[in-house]
């Protein structure tokens, strides 16, 4: 083609004059150059093993980045269709994101594999037609409080990969906005990982390294990301290229080609979902609560569609849901007309030939009969048994009972009508369906379920097997939804703790890589404790560590995965003495002090420590330490308030001991007049006839103290995790632990000063010149018993009360509603049982603090005590949800217009501690008989009632 060129040049030198040479080059100028553009555009456009050179980024997951050296994701798939149509070869050169557009620049006819196309770039690059999209967001860190616009972002530095075209998009948007840059994405979220920064620039997707997007989403939630934009990405060649146009055109010309079915599974593989559509479609099976159904709404409801809805909160992936019976619903994927099922029990007995994406939950089914004790179920050669033709245990009902007929029935009414009619013995099926079943048509107290008798069905989401892009997704998702959280949805959704999948205290804690590294680096971690300092700590006859402090480490140990080594000390004082010079790493029980902060480290309180004295029988009563003057009081060497004391009551004479026993013993023996330390420690002590001469004072002027844990500042690092595992103690796990260790038996302590008492009158019965004397001490003693029995009585107050709200908790609930049950059965009364659930308590503890949220229950807990008369019960139920017991009502109209002022007094609730906050409730009534005649079902119908008020929106009250 040169050489037509050349000749076409020497022929106007040749024949035409200089004017008109100079009137016709430009005129071949142009048709030259017209004429290499088509002979160039030829030449692409018919391919025929021309290879193209595509700059790509290495670690821009799921678009495009390398995989064991080899090129993928999105827009690598998307190339090698358009190779495929456009007959070329391309070969892929991965870069550093920056790095690939400085060799898009730097070389001839070299595409860059994908970029968006903004104002900066169009002055250097050439771009084809977009041919796939994606979204970018900023990533907020939890700690930082809720930001609802970019612009609440001016005070952080937003972590940005260099050259990306995050920072050109953001400062259209703010300009004020700062940023610090990385090389490459992988950089990025490593410093996310670790906090270096609270706020980047990201893009939708998931990054390559499992661990690392879980600890990214531990602290960045996609519930907190604010949206920057949606970018076109285009295929896009330096300008300075010689053959950009043709390149370019022959680019569009490919791409133009591809089938939109082609697109959207490519995307579809990679994303979880296609653009155009943006969220997943998810087949369910109705009928089946209390796992999934339809609400009187229309709307899906139950355990599965909350796991789901939070798998979508978890991703930022959208979801919807459609419905149909078993066999329907798997069709649907199938006919590609969802993507995912809800959750199948999927089995050797019932194989779909879909893909196992994700074991969602693990369902339990129990044996079931009505009004008969089967206890010889495995004797009786015509036992009939009833289950659904479709269980994957019905093998190992079989083997279970051998001499068993099994009838197969359609559904669970079904079944259960043949039980009531006496067609077959019993049946087993899923417990919280059966349960959930029988309460709310109100059979419950007519059948009887045998705990021991249990089979597991494991659900599955269900997948097309092409679908591996769901299947990582899925898994992912899933992944990051930690224990605790499956718990709560569980915990709302079963009413048998024995159905649920999970106990999360017993599980480890979800650690970010970083966090699981550092565990690992410490090694053991000693923790000192006290040999005889019971119900705290103290060691057993075999040298074992025993206590609340031991349960609370065992706690620390199951949920961190650490190696604690118990390390026992004869005194409080060594025990610190070494803490601070690093020989052991750790002490609970510690209260922390200004003077103690400043060479040690100390954990949020997780138990309380009230003060008490112990005095001799005979003794003043003594409930507040200014009343002491001149008297020996006895306290162990080391405790903290040995320097309150001295500066506040510099008219006491203290007296330092070795540890309680030394100073028990120094009261009994009259070395010192009383003795100080936490109730609970020495009630333990007091108990038993040894010490029946002593007395246990509560005292009124020392504020309560709370039990810490004490860390060597070289392992300060353990207190963040230390404090989200002390978090896990809810209320019923402490009460539990309370019971356990502090035994408090006024009775057997009051029979043994009455026996005295009777010894001290007999004897003072011979000696009657001193009759009088007797008598006064007497009426003391028996004084000083009342002053003990109240001070044990606020030690039973401990055990049966919520420490946060004051008001009773479960134990003292359960005995409050059992006595109610009888009250008013004899009486032929009734009494309703309101279960209170409050609507957006979570929002307000997720956005201003637990130490809010904990105010705020403690000012409902007040609030719902002001709406029933003095002799009714408000009691905390756990979490944030309260039953209140309201004795001798007419009809259920007294509960519904103590239930209406309840929501009114919440809806006046508008802020605490100068945070906004909006509260409401869901209210479920129940009565007693109508509902229930005893303490379960009455618990039971009014929770559920609970549930379904909560369902229609919250904010109301539903009766049966």
């Amino acid at each position: 083609m040169n050489k037509y060129i050349i000749a076409l040049v020497r022929l106007s030198d040749d024949h035409l004059s200089t004017k008109g040479k100079q009137l016709i080059r430009p005129f071949i100028t142009i048709l030259i150059s017209t004429l290499c553009l088509t002979l160039s555009n030829l030449a692409y456009s018919q391919g025929d093993d021309r290879e193209f050179t595509i700059v790509m980024s290495e670690n821009t997951y799921p678009f495009q980045y390398i995989d064991n050296g080899e090129p993928k994701g999105v827009l690598i798939d998307l190339w090698q269709e358009w190779a495929k149509v456009t007959q070329s070869n391309v070969r892929f050169v991965p870069k550093q994101w920056n790095k690939s557009l400085e060799a898009t620049l730097s070389g001839h006819d070299i595409v860059h594999a994908g970029m968006a196309k903004t104002q900066s770039r169009q002055e250097q690059f050439l771009f084809a037609e977009p041919f796939t999209s994606l979204s970018t967001y900023l990533f907020i860190h939890k700690s930082v409080s809720k930001k609802s616009s970019v612009s609440d972002l001016i005070p952080y530095q937003i972590g940005i990969v260099e050259g990306a075209a995050h920072k050109e998009h953001l400062l259209k948007i703010e300009p004020n906005l700062s940023f610090t840059y990385y090389p490459s994405r992988q950089a990025l979220l490593d410093a996310a990982a670790q906090g270096k920064i609270l706020v980047f620039a990201g893009i939708e997707g998931y990054q390559r390294n499992m661990i690392l997007e879980q600890d990214i989403a531990m602290d960045y939630f996609s519930s907190l990301r604010l949206p920057i934009t949606s970018i076109k990405l285009a295929p896009a060649i330096a300008k300075s290229s010689p053959n950009s146009q043709a390149i370019i055109k022959h680019i569009n010309q490919g791409f133009a080609q591809l089938s939109s079915d082609v697109i959207r599974q490519i995307e579809r593989r990679w994303l979880g979902y296609h653009h155009q559509d943006k969220e997943l479609i998810i087949a369910m099976q109705t009928g089946v609560e209390p796992y999934a159904d339809l609400g009187l709404d229309g709307r899906p409801h139950g355990l599965l569609i909350d796991l789901w809805q939070l798998w979508s909160e978890k991703t930022g992936i959208e979801i919807d849901f459609v419905t149909g019976d078993m066999d329907s619903s798997i069709s649907l994927i199938k006919r590609k007309l969802a993507d995912v099922h809800i959750g199948y029990p999927e089995s050797q007995q019932m194989n779909t030939g879909l893909k196992q994406a994700w074991k969602v939950l693990a369902i339990k089914s129990r044996l079931f009969s009505m009004d008969k004790h089967l206890s010889d179920l495995n004797e009786r050669l015509n036992i009939r048994l009833g289950t659904f033709p479709t269980s994957p245990y019905i093998n190992e009902i079989k083997s279970a009972f051998p001499n068993a007929q099994l009838r197969y029935f359609g559904d669970l009414a079904e079944m259960i009508d043949a039980n009531r009619n006496g067609e077959i013995d019993g049946f087993i099926a899923s417990s919280a369906m059966t349960s959930h079943y029988l309460l709310a048509h109100k059979l419950w107290p007519e059948f009887k379920q045998y705990q021991d008798i249990e089979f597991s069905t494991d659900l599955f989401s269900l997948t097309r097997v092409d679908d591996s892009g769901i299947v990582e997704r899925i898994q992912t998702g899933f992944n990051l939804i930690s224990a605790q959280e499956v718990t709560d949805i569980e915990r709302k959704w079963l009413i048998n703790p024995d159905d649920r999948s999970l106990q999360h205290e017993q599980q480890a804690l979800q650690l970010s890589k970083a966090e699981r590294e550092y565990l690992s680096s410490l090694g053991a971690i000693k923790l000192g404790y006290v040999k005889n300092w019971p119900p705290m700590e103290f060691q057993g006859r075999s040298g074992e560590f025993l206590g609340i402090n031991a349960d609370i480490k065992n706690h620390l140990v199951r949920q961190l995965n650490l190696t604690i080594i118990p390390v026992a000390y004869d005194n409080f004082n060594d025990v610190i003495a070494d803490l601070k010079r690093g020989e052991i790493h750790m002490v609970a029980s510690v209260v922390n002090t200004p003077q103690r902060e400043s060479r040690l480290s100390f954990s949020q309180p997780y138990w309380p420590s009230p003060w008490a004295i112990v005095t001799n029988i005979a003794a003043a009563p003594v409930f507040s330490l200014s009343q002491i003057s001149e008297q020996r009081l006895a306290v162990v060497e080391g405790y903290f308030i040995v320097d309150q004391l001295h500066q506040q009551y510099p008219h006491i004479n203290l007296i330092n001991v070795a540890n309680v026993e030394d100073g028990i013993e120094a009261v009994n023996s009259g070395r010192v007049d009383m003795f100080l330390d936490k109730a609970a420690v020495l009630a333990s002590h007091l108990q038993g006839e040894q010490y029946t001469s002593l007395k246990l004072s509560l005292l009124a002027d020392l504020a309560e103290q709370h039990s810490q844990l004490a860390v060597f500042p070289g392992v300060k690092q353990l207190i963040p995790l230390i404090n989200r595992s002390l978090a896990t103690i809810d209320d019923n796990e402490q009460q539990r632990i309370y019971q356990k260790w502090v035994t408090v038996d006024v009775q057997s302590d009051t029979a043994s000063y009455q026996r005295w008492v009777r010894v001290l009158i007999v004897s003072l019965l011979l000696l009657s010149a001193i009759a009088a004397l007797v008598l006064l001490a007497n009426r003391r003693l028996n004084v000083e018993i009342r002053r003990r029995e109240s001070a044990e009585s606020q030690l039973i107050y401990l055990a049966n009360h919520d420490a946060g709200t004051k008001l009773p908790n479960r134990i003292l609930l359960n005995k409050r509603l059992n006595q109610a049950i009888a009250d008013h059965q004899a009486a032929n009364a009734k009494f309703a049982l309101l279960f209170v659930d409050l609507d957006g308590f979570k929002a307000v503890n997720d956005v201003c603090g637990h130490h809010v949220g904990d105010l705020l229950l403690a000012k409902v807990g007040e609030l719902l005590v002001s709406h029933v008369k003095p002799g009714d019960t408000v009691a905390r139920f756990g979490g944030d949800e309260f039953v209140i017991l309201i004795n001798h009502v007419v009809d259920n109209q007294v509960a519904v217009q103590i239930a209406d002022n309840i929501l009114q007094g919440l809806h006046l609730m508008t802020s605490i501690e100068q945070h906004s906050i909006s509260i409401s409730a869901s209210i479920g009534i129940a009565l007693y008989p109508d509902d229930g005649t005893n303490e379960a079902d009455l618990l039971h119908k009014s929770d559920q009632l609970m549930y379904q008020a909560k369902k229609f929106g919250g904010h109301q009250h539903k009766l049966s």
